[in-house]
């Protein structure tokens, strides 16, 4: 690296509580592409307002925010929020810009990047707990339907879609059985999995591990790692740098 090269180079903090998942990848992409960024995690603690507010002073690049709990506090830490980050009431990557701090809520472009590259179009079933903050990552699909705790629950969710898109929301393995079968695509969150809906027609966008006896029953499966590499490539695009997914190793 040459001496302007070196000057060039912005500090971009991952805040995290305990162990980073996010810091060693986002360096190493960093490091293999010569990206002038100097990435380093941290631990802000009970300081997280002040840590971003520091940003801009301190000529940073920005900020990714790792933990869920960061994410919901740094919403009311910053000046300008962008709409994903209003919708979702959280923020995963905040930038100094004169004007303030703004925020961004990321994750749910990685999911809807995630399908376009796999399932675009298709109709889909969500398998597992709700996560509201990734509704909007749906909406490149034809029609979701919800398999969730409660019927309440799985309405909830369904509301966020435009009403084309709205399918059934179910709160029981009989009553999602025909959804399954005319899903194409699987969006499992966790938590139990009735191997009876999977079908070998289906693709599984996996946020949690799946079951190893569900493997052989379907026909494509996309591991959560999957997932947190769009993530990654999604966080460092506003920081005007277009990597892969798979430049993300894991």
């Amino acid at each position: 690296m040459q001496a302007h090269d070196y000057t060039a180079t912005r500090p971009l903090v991952v805040f995290h509580q305990g162990h980073s998942r996010w810091f060693e990848p986002l360096l190493a992409a960093s490091l293999h592409h010569h990206l002038p960024l100097f990435v380093y995690p941290g631990q802000p603690g009970a300081r997280l307002e002040a840590a971003l507010m520091g940003l801009q002073p301190l000529g940073f690049r920005g900020a990714v925010l790792e933990d869920p709990g960061l994410q919901a506090l740094a919403l009311n830490a910053v000046q300008n929020l962008e709409p994903e980050a209003l919708q979702a009431r959280r923020v995963d990557l905040v930038l100094p810009e004169v004007t303030g701090t703004r925020g961004f809520y990321l994750e749910p472009i990685a999911l809807a990047n995630l399908i376009r590259r796999y399932a675009f179009g298709d109709k889909a079933l969500w398998l597992g707990p709700v996560r509201p903050e990734l509704a909007q990552g749906l909406r490149g699909l034809t029609k979701v339907s919800v398999l969730g705790r409660s019927f309440p629950e799985g309405e909830g969710f369904l509301e966020l879609l435009p009403l084309p898109q709205r399918g059934v929301a179910a709160a029981a393995e009989v009553q999602a059985t025909a959804v399954a079968r005319q899903a194409d695509l699987i969006v499992y969150a966790g938590g139990n999995l009735p191997l009876a809906l999977l079908q070998p027609y289906h693709c599984v966008i996996a946020l949690k591990p799946l079951p190893v006896e569900a493997l052989r029953l379907i026909g494509e499966y996309v591991p959560p790692e999957e997932f947190q590499r769009f993530h990654l490539a999604a966080l460092l695009e506003p920081l005007g740098y277009a990597l892969p997914p798979e430049a993300f190793t894991l």
